[in-house]
């Protein structure tokens, strides 16, 4: 895994591609939230989870294996931050923003996950050297003022009316997670291959996952996949979260967070409920309005800011 470009001194470029990959990574995820609707009525949670990452391994088993064997003294050498990255990523996150999205509303949780930049900059800032710029901190402000406008419909009175539950709670522990596992991936070995440690992260996850899905078939009596009937239009959805926000989605953050940093890749995470508004207003008919305007374009610009980069002046000539 390729490190953070360092924020001192002379920067170096950024290639194209990783920001090209971190709008695609907020894509997937953005139509996650869509897709789900669709499926938490109907499908338990546990086994959503299990499911959605089994999808992803089942994908990536015939590219990895080749890639994972080569890897393979790199991933018992460095096998504790893989476990925390496996930990983190895959189990608690996924844990927590389903129990988010199952016990609160959708307006609360995409209000709490959106802090999820501000707890990457905190966490840089006191947790690693590569500290953020004030840029960044002023676009990650200006950004998360375009996800409450497009959250809150650009009705102030939706952020007064609102009622925490426990579902509140899971959403704004989502984030924080979310936050710690970016920070772990600088730690990951390095030359180790994306694929090689997606393919480790998220055994780690089914390490954790497996059995609570099973405790949820044989104790809770919960169905395998579904409680409809039929249940071909769940397995697509599910299929479509293992191959898209799961897969892609992990590989495309991955990547990214190695060739910008955490800091740099959190302010991306402002255009999932952009990307959401958009798929919803195409998929399920939803209206557009202006303040979905208004909010995509503050997110635009406060993803410019955080991520405009800093040139050092030259050192003036010394006089003789």
């Amino acid at each position: 895994m390729s490190q953070a470009p360092s924020t001192t001194g002379k920067t170096q470029a950024v290639p194209v591609i990783a920001y090209i990959l971190l709008i695609a990574c907020a894509l997937m995820w953005g139509s996650n939230h869509v897709v789900a609707r669709g499926v938490n009525a109907s499908v338990p949670l546990a086994a959503l989870a299990f499911w959605r990452w089994v999808v992803a391994l089942l994908l990536l088993l015939p590219v990895c294996m080749g890639k994972v064997a080569r890897d393979w003294p790199l991933i018992r050498q460095g096998w504790k931050p893989i476990f925390l990255i496996g930990t983190t990523g895959t189990f608690m996150f996924t844990i927590a923003i389903y129990l988010a999205a199952y016990n609160t509303t959708a307006v609360n949780t995409g209000l709490l996950n959106a802090t999820t930049p501000i707890w990457v900059l905190l966490f840089a800032a006191l947790l690693t050297a590569d500290k953020p710029r004030m840029t960044q901190w002023v676009g990650v402000l200006v950004a998360g003022l375009g996800t409450a406008v497009i959250i809150a419909k650009g009705d102030i009175n939706v952020f007064l009316e609102m009622n925490f539950v426990s579902g509140d709670l899971f959403a704004l522990i989502s984030a924080m997670i979310w936050a710690a596992y970016s920070m772990l991936l600088k730690y990951a070995p390095r030359g180790i291959h994306p694929f090689s440690l997606i393919f480790a992260a998220i055994v780690v996850g089914l390490l954790y996952l497996t059995p609570i899905y099973l405790w949820s078939i044989l104790i809770n009596g919960d169905p395998y996949f579904t409680r409809l009937d039929p249940a071909w239009p769940d397995m697509i959805k599910i299929a479509y979260i293992g191959v898209g926000p799961a897969f892609l989605g992990y590989l495309f953050w991955n990547r990214g967070v190695g060739m910008v940093g955490a800091a740099n890749a959190g302010v991306f995470l402002y255009l999932m409920p952009a990307f959401a508004s958009v798929l919803a207003i195409i998929f399920l008919g939803e209206e557009l309005h202006l303040y979905h305007l208004g909010g995509i374009a503050l997110i635009a610009v406060g993803i410019w800011r955080a991520t405009r980069r800093h040139v050092s002046k030259p050192a003036p000539a010394k006089t003789a």
